[in-house]
């Protein structure tokens, strides 16, 4: 059984997060495909599909890596020719249907999905790490100006040195499965730990 995709998973970009869930969808149709009767042809297309998608998330998500730069991007991007090479190879050297089906069945498993969840996620742990601390508050604040504060809760997105203030209705809204995108970088505010 593959695994499916969760905000556990998430990276909290929203272009990279949509792209990981397609992948395990498409994985997933490929996986299956393993388990019931089909034609060569039918698993060949959706292998092809699974390379081309592939290959247009890992430009993203290099681009991205690039972004936040992130310090591991040239081992990443070898990982990411490697899973493409071998996608390549069960799609033009495997003779028989059987065979087909097990490299489908390693490739959706244990190369792009387990690549995702485990590799992908030290993208996510990098730029929750680098987030740059928010600008210090005046020494002597006025007894509104920290009541006001007090009342507020931090969140953070991918924009450098940003912090989103929230009320505290807002923050049980989130707490309980609400989700707030930042306005200029569009990512998932999160709750800053």
């Amino acid at each position: 059984m593959l695994p499916t995709w969760s905000k556990e998973i998430s990276v909290h970009n929203e272009k990279i997060d949509e792209q990981h869930k397609k992948l395990f969808e498409i994985a997933g149709r490929a996986y299956m495909m393993t388990e019931k009767k089909s034609s060569k042809e039918e698993v060949i297309g959706v292998l092809r599909e699974l390379l081309e998608y592939t290959k247009e998330h890992f430009k993203d998500e290099e681009a991205y890596m690039q972004s936040i730069s992130f310090p591991r991007l040239e081992m990443h991007r070898g990982r990411h020719q490697e899973i493409i090479r071998d996608m390549i190879s069960a799609v033009t050297q495997v003779q028989n249907l059987n065979n087909l089906k097990d490299e489908i069945a390693k490739i959706a498993k244990n190369w792009l999905l387990e690549h995702i969840i485990k590799e992908d996620m030290q993208i996510e742990k990098f730029r929750r790490n680098t987030c740059p601390l928010p600008p210090q508050k005046p020494i002597e604040p006025n007894i509104e100006e920290q009541r006001l504060d007090e009342r507020k809760k931090e969140y953070i997105c991918g924009c450098p040195q940003k912090v989103h203030y929230v009320s505290e209705e807002v923050d049980k809204k989130i707490r309980a499965g609400g989700v707030f995108n930042c306005k200029v970088c569009k990512q998932v505010i999160l709750p800053k730990q």
